[in-house]
C-alpha cells in the first residue's frame, strides 16, 4: 500500500491526530474506508510504535493525505503533557516548559542564565568564547531542570542542571565541527541531486559513496539532502535493501557517519 510518512505533522508535533488514546471516538458513525497503512512514527531519529493504555500497538494511517495517529501515545513521547477534559470533548496538550513553570517552587528556579554560567565554569569555557543553541527549562522523571547545549571551538557541550539547586545532573561533550561564520557555513545547498557551492563541503556524490561503503552492497540511495542542523551541514540519506531501509547522517564537512540506524518493513 501508499507509504504517506506524515503529511499531517509540523516541526515534529502532529497537527491533526485521531484521538485514539484518550478514549474517544473520532468518527460519529461507522463507515468503510481505504486507508494508506504501513505508517512509521521516529522520534528523535528512533522508531516509536506507539500503544493505548492497555499497552496494545495502536495502528496507524492515512485518509485523504491526513495522517491519524493517537493523541496521547505521541504527544506524551515528545514531551507533551496531555490530559483530556471529558466534559467538552478536549483533549489539554500542555508543553514540559509550560508545566514546568506553574511548579509551585518556580520562584526558586536558579534560571536559565545561571545554568548556562554553571555549565561554563565545569566545561572551563569563557562565556565569549561560547555560542549556546539552547538553554531551556524541562521536566524528566518528575524533576525540573535546564537543558544547557553550546558550542566551544570544535566541541559540543550538553549539560542537564537540577532546576531549584543548580547541581549538574549529566553532562556530555563531543568533537564536532562548528563555524561561526566564513566559508562553512555560507554555501548554498542545491538540493538531493546537485552540491554545494561552498568547497570546503564534500558533494552528495561524496556523501553518497560514504554511506554506500557502509550500507550492504545491494542498497539503493533514494535520498541524499544537504541540510543545516544546529549550525553545521549534514548530509541526510536514506538508503533502501529490499524491505529494509537505511537513515545515515553524514558530516558534509569532515564526512564523518553522525548517525546510521537500520529499520525492517
Amino acid at each position: 500500500m501508499k507509504k504517506n510518512f506524515f503529511s499531517g505533522f509540523g516541526a515534529g508535533i502532529l497537527t491533526t491526530a485521531l484521538v485514539l488514546g484518550l478514549g474517544v471516538s473520532a468518527f460519529a458513525a461507522s463507515r468503510n474506508i481505504t486507508v494508506d497503512d504501513n505508517i512509521r512514527v521516529t522520534i528523535n531519529g528512533a522508531v516509536f510504535s506507539p500503544k493505548d493504555a492497555n499497552g496494545k500497538a495502536v495502528d496507524l494511517f492515512s485518509y485523504n493525505g491526513t495522517t491519524y495517529a493517537p493523541v496521547r501515545a505521541i504527544c506524551e513521547a515528545a514531551g507533551l503533557q496531555v490530559e483530556y477534559d471529558s466534559a467538552t470533548y478536549t483533549a489539554v496538550l500542555t508543553t514540559a516548559d509550560r508545566v514546568a513553570a506553574s511548579d509551585p517552587n518556580s520562584g526558586s528556579y536558579i534560571g536559565a542564565d545561571k545554568a548556562k554560567s554553571i555549565a561554563l565554569a565545569d566545561a572551563g569555557v569563557n562565556a565569549a568564547d561560547a555560542v549556546f543553541l539552547k538553554a531551556k527549562l524541562d521536566r524528566d522523571d518528575g524533576r525540573v531542570e535546564y537543558e544547557v547545549e553550546f558550542y566551544s571551538g570544535s566541541k559540543e557541550y550538553d549539560y542537564d542542571i537540577d532546576a531549584l539547586t543548580g547541581s549538574i545532573l549529566s553532562r556530555d561533550w563531543e568533537l564536532d565541527d562548528y563555524y561561526l561564520g566564513g566559508a562553512h557555513n555560507s554555501g548554498t545547498a542545491t538540493g538531493s541531486t546537485g552540491s554545494s557551492a561552498n568547497p570546503d563541503v564534500i558533494t552528495a556524490e561524496e556523501a553518497k559513496a560514504i554511506a554506500k561503503a557502509k550500507a550492504p552492497s545491494t542498497a539503493t540511495v533514494v535520498k541524499c539532502e544537504l541540510d543545516k542542523d544546529d549550525g553545521r551541514w549534514v548530509y541526510e540519506l536514506e538508503l533502501r535493501d529490499g524491505r529494509t531501509e537505511y537513515e545515515c547522517d553524514i558530516n558534509a564537512v569532515t564526512g564523518v557517519i553522525l548517525d546510521w540506524e537500520v529499520d525492517h518493513d
